[in-house]
């Protein structure tokens, strides 16, 4: 009987736990960056995957998903129309991605970031 009181009380702390984490942590539907961001381009070759940083990234000063973010970057002045697919928030940083899946794809790091109020 002990065993069954334990393991219930440590499923509801487990539970406090992860609602406290998802408040802080997780992805969003728009956020407003406090600051320029970092790009990062990734291309995959045959066998190996390279990626460039970009830093100094000019951002509108509400970005959501489904919108498209027309940058200018690069000593070369790169123009590239970055569509944003998702967005993960954590703590006071975010990472736009252009691909749903994180691990592929463009994205661009924001640090000071802040979840934007529901609606736009």
């Amino acid at each position: 009987m002990r065993f069954v009181v334990w393991l219930a009380s440590l499923l509801v702390a487990a539970a406090g736990f992860a609602a406290a984490g998802a408040e802080v942590t997780g992805a969003v539907q728009a956020v407003r960056p406090g600051g320029p961001g970092e790009l990062t381009k990734c291309r995959n070759w045959l066998v190996a995957r390279a990626c460039h940083h970009y830093h100094h990234i000019d951002l509108p000063a509400l970005v959501a998903i489904g919108d498209t973010l027309p940058l200018s970057y690069g000593s070369n002045n790169k123009e590239y129309d970055f569509p944003v697919a998702h967005i993960v928030l954590e703590g006071n940083r975010c990472t736009l991605f252009a691909n749903r899946n994180e691990r592929q794809g463009d994205k661009i790091e924001i640090a000071p970031c802040y979840r934007a109020e529901e609606g736009r």
